[in-house]
């Protein structure tokens, strides 16, 4: 039994290969990557490197020949143009014979909700289903990684910003999301048509995020609500595409209505152990 993971050479990816290797062989697994030479590394530890692009069907089918599992992981685009990716993506792997795909979906997918993102995964999730193909919808919530962008920041003025109020969400770290991925993968049979809420252990607020910043580096740092007008600006000077600055104003305004503060135990049933804290993650990673 062979199994493909999309996006190998991504920051999700790459984890997700590293932590199937510990569980299956090198010889049984496939990657597809838009550049194979930036996978080398992958090839060299016996990993069948294969050329494959959401925006070309034909690509992707050859990339998906003789495989019997694949991993899609979700791309970077705006809304109509992922849409279209993963529906090609999903079109490729049915005329190729796959027969399970793992979709690395978001919390609680709506087509209306304010993370505009949203309704993206809501219609891959509901053109998977309706493919005929055998399916696990692993519904990721936020990544911790993404707070330490704000930490050089935090750390040489004080100030932790983002217009989230007193919002409460789930930010788990992506490593323990790519294992959950691994899990399923390396037996895809124990998880046929499941769908995985995966969700950090505590829902968090940026203030609390600012204290544990402050806790492991011993610096006073503290959460400043910013009006999401100026946050918006702030990213777009940075050079985030619209799409991106539209989508992250909006997690916050779900955020503060509650749309990502339910806690999941999916984690822990597919791991064997809850996903690590916030708290650990920051100071982990900022000892470093």
């Amino acid at each position: 039994m062979k199994t493909l993971i999309t996006g190998a050479t991504g920051q999700l990816g790459s984890l997700v290969v590293t932590h199937l290797l510990n569980r299956i062989p090198a010889s049984n697994i496939a990657v597809s990557v838009r550049t194979p030479s930036k996978a080398d590394d992958l090839a060299a530890k016996g990993i069948d490197v294969r050329h494959g692009d959401f925006d070309d069907l034909a690509l992707m089918t050859a990339a998906f020949k003789d495989i019997d599992t694949a991993l899609i992981i979700s791309g970077e685009a705006d809304n109509a143009t992922r849409i279209a990716q993963h529906r090609t993506a999903v079109d490729a792997a049915k005329a190729a014979g796959v027969k399970h795909l793992v979709y690395t979906s978001i919390t609680d997918p709506k087509a209306d909700a304010d993370f505009t993102y949203s309704a993206i995964h809501l219609d891959t999730e509901n053109y998977i289903k309706q493919s005929g193909l055998r399916y696990t919808l692993l519904r990721n919530s936020f990544y911790a990684d993404l707070l330490m962008a704000g930490v050089p920041h935090a750390l040489e003025t004080g100030d932790f910003g983002a217009p989230a109020g007193d919002a409460k969400i789930t930010y788990i770290p992506r490593n323990d999301l790519a294992e959950a991925a691994a899990v399923v993968l390396a037996i895809p049979e124990n998880h046929i048509n499941a769908t995985y809420d995966l969700t950090g252990g505590k829902a968090v607020t940026h203030a609390e995020i600012a204290s544990y910043i402050a806790a492991a580096t011993g610096k006073p740092v503290s959460h400043v609500d910013l009006p999401a007008e100026i946050h918006s600006g702030i990213l777009t000077s940075l050079g985030l595409p619209d799409h991106l600055v539209e989508a992250l104003a909006g997690l916050y305004v779900g955020a503060k209505k509650g749309d990502y503060e339910t806690v999941s135990k999916d984690i822990e049933r597919l791991l064997g152990r809850p996903a690590q804290s916030v708290e650990a993650y920051v100071k982990t990673t900022l000892a470093a």
